[in-house]
């Protein structure tokens, strides 16, 4: 009878010592997703925090480049916070690439996952200090090739800079993130408040 009841009870708590595991588990990668993830509070915040180190370092930014339409959110929020007001040109941008894109007046900067379109008048902005933008640099090719292609241009590298609200780890450690970020994350399983990053 005696044998019964602990048995009982070690069962009971069994069952109790698991279902606050599986609770433990569940609430410590919802906190993991809060920290590592942007909600729009969050996200305002941090595009926040990477104005103001924009802001306060040497370089003042003539022209803002916006890297693709998400990139354009992250320069206007940017823009509307610096010292003083500075112009915004924003890219054409398909995330999907394929070999029949073209667009007249641009020249396509081929990416491994999307297509920029730089206007090829760009060039006449040579002289002015520039600062691109966009939401998540995750490889760092894209960003890299930018400038590449901007050199090409005839711009000097000194008067370019670039920004993001989040580069990953791998972009960093690889010298082809960003001067400026407002967070860091450690692989690129990220989301934004509009999704997944990309």
């Amino acid at each position: 009878m005696v044998a019964e009841g602990w048995n009982v009870i070690l069962g009971a708590t069994t069952v109790i010592g698991f279902g606050l595991a599986i609770w433990q588990a569940v609430r410590a990668e919802q906190l993991n997703r809060r920290e590592r993830d942007l909600d729009w509070p969050r996200f305002r915040s941090t595009t926040s925090d990477l104005a103001r180190s924009i802001d306060r370092s040497d370089f003042m930014p003539e022209v803002i480049l916006a890297l693709s339409e998400r990139g354009a959110m992250v320069a206007h929020l940017v823009a509307r916070e610096l010292r003083r007001q500075v112009p915004i040109v924003t890219v054409a941008y398909l995330g999907r690439p394929d070999g029949n894109a073209d667009i007249p007046g641009y020249e396509a900067i081929h990416g491994t996952k999307a297509v920029l379109f730089l206007p090829e008048r760009i060039g006449e902005l040579q002289g002015r200090r520039l600062l691109l933008l966009d939401d998540f640099v995750m490889s760092g090719d894209g960003l890299h090739a930018t400038i590449a292609a901007l050199l090409g241009k005839g711009f000097d590298r000194q008067d370019i800079r670039s920004g993001a609200v989040v580069a990953t780890k791998l972009s960093i450690v690889s010298k082809k993130g960003p001067d400026y970020f407002g967070r860091e994350a450690r692989n690129f399983d990220f989301y934004f408040p509009w999704g997944r990053a990309e």
